[in-house]
């Protein structure tokens, strides 16, 4: 492993060698830990088909460059009073064959959208979803049966970007020469006409040694979709750090309960786990100043987020927590018996060996043995690493309910349903806040701090930024923000 990382960190020094950039024509490369074909239609999208799609099939709305909610293929919306209405009034724009895009096709093609994503992540906001009108030539409405206060967010997501009988509508154009994808900026001319601008933006997925390398040498200029377990490869040299640009996210980062066995159906003992992680000291372990450590399950700054308490061992410091775990633990073993040693899930990654070594030494001080396994094998602990989709309390609380793991709360989600319904903020407001008391109690997760994203970017590049989203749209790319 030593061996490894020195001749990858070797390879990666001579990334100072590479020469300048060229912004019009850029090289991007989309980690990936499997790397498959890149395409727009197999769901879900892979990280890299994600990108592709985004930049050749414009949803309503979009993210920008900053992360931001604008305009796409509408160019304004109206919420009418009561939200339970979204009225778009679309711009002037083409398919990809050249025909306008007209309300009826959109509204057409969003309905499919949102049947095929019924069953996806999205399907309890989509379950709101009454109607999908077209009013006019350039008019589409979309009316619900209760609100949605993050739609537009949603809408935003890549999986919503719509195609009409095989054609996009842009911002880009992708095509395949000599092997490689690329893909170009649509002008949509005053004769009706698409033309392109001179810019080219080749896209790739490939593992992550395999895209870091590609970077050190000057085969790529952007790397995107780089992750925790990654970054050992990043510190496996200096050359780099100039270069690396990392997105603090919003989402999860911690451990989700699996297991239901006698042990871990003991809520005190899921606690004492919680009580036992050094998060500080786990998380300097990788260098990363913008990665902050969480001890709620939503964060405590989200907007329409009730300020809960944290918990009530959050004053205490590390030494102080283990004691009172071990003896949580030994109590309980006095009574049941020895415990067997915990399977905790991870990706795989030299990242993940780092992070586990930690948490395996937190929890032999409280008296507990853990064990390494892969997603697919059996485990009682699962490290969930998951940015979120909306800025919303309940997508955290929709992450654990009873869909997702055997140790839940039915009060919990029954809470979380009837927030789904809620007609008003603050009801709403309120049902979120006890059904995360409820999550609380409960402690089916144990939260370790935000989920961080990573990219590498080529000294001169023009329209990255980075964003609290971690989504850097292609189509702003070689283009100066300005």
């Amino acid at each position: 492993m030593k061996r490894a990382l020195a001749l990858f960190g070797a390879l990666l020094t001579m990334s100072a060698c590479s020469g300048g950039i060229d912004n019009n024509r850029l090289r991007v490369d989309v980690v990936e830990d499997s790397p498959r074909e890149i395409a727009v239609g197999r769901m879900p999208l892979s990280p890299a088909s994600a990108n592709l799609r985004n930049a050749t099939a414009q949803g309503l709305v979009a993210f920008d460059a900053e992360g931001r909610v604008v305009p796409a293929l509408a160019s304004r919306w109206i919420v009418t009073d009561d939200d339970l209405g979204y009225i778009f009034r679309l711009q002037k724009t083409r398919w990809n064959n050249g025909r306008e895009v007209r309300s009826v096709e959109v509204a057409a093609a969003l309905k499919t959208r949102v049947a095929e994503l019924r069953g996806s992540r999205f399907g309890d906001e989509l379950a709101k979803i009454d109607k999908i009108l077209p009013m006019t030539g350039k008019v589409v409405e979309i009316r619900l049966k209760a609100p949605v206060p993050n739609l537009l967010e949603l809408l935003a997501q890549p999986e919503f970007g719509m195609i009409h009988k095989a054609n996009g509508s842009g911002p880009m154009v992708a095509e395949r020469i000599s092997g490689s994808l690329q893909l170009r900026n649509r002008i949509d001319e005053i004769d009706g006409s698409i033309a392109f601008d001179e810019k080219r933006v080749i896209l790739a997925a490939h593992a992550p040694s395999r895209a870091l390398a590609r970077f050190a040498l000057g085969q790529s200029d952007l790397v995107l979709n780089g992750r925790f377990e990654h970054l050992p490869l990043l510190t496996a040299t200096d050359g780099n750090e100039a270069g690396t640009r990392f997105d603090a996210v919003p989402g999860l980062f911690g451990l989700l309960v699996k297991g239901d066995g006698p042990f871990l159906s003991s809520s005190s003992n899921r606690e004492a786990i919680a009580m036992a992680i050094d998060r500080p000291r786990l998380l300097t372990s990788f260098g990363i100043t913008d990665w902050r450590e969480t001890l709620t399950l939503a964060p405590e700054a989200l907007t329409n987020r009730e300020q809960l308490p944290r918990p009530s061992w959050a004053s205490q410091n590390a030494q102080q927590r283990k004691a009172s775990a071990r003896s949580t633990i030994a109590a309980w073993e006095a009574a049941n018996g020895g415990v067997r040693p915990l399977r905790i899930a991870m990706p795989r990654g030299t990242g993940s060996r780092i992070l586990f070594a930690r948490i395996r030494s937190d929890l032999a001080a409280i008296g507990l043995d853990v064990e390494r396994v892969t997603y697919a094998q059996d485990a009682d602990l699962v490290l969930v690493d998951r940015v979120a989709d909306i800025s919303s309390p309940g997508w955290y609380l929709d992450q654990m309910s009873c869909r997702a793991t055997p140790v839940c709360s039915a009060q919990a989600d029954r809470l979380l349903d009837e927030a789904r319904g809620a007609l008003t903020r603050e009801e709403r407001i309120r049902l979120w806040g006890e059904a995360e008391r409820e999550l609380i109690a409960t402690r089916n997760f144990i939260p370790i701090a935000n989920p961080v994203r990573w990219s590498l970017v080529r000294d001169g590049l023009l329209g990255f930024a980075q964003n609290p989203r971690g989504w850097h749209p292609l189509q702003y790319l070689g283009h100066d923000p300005t």
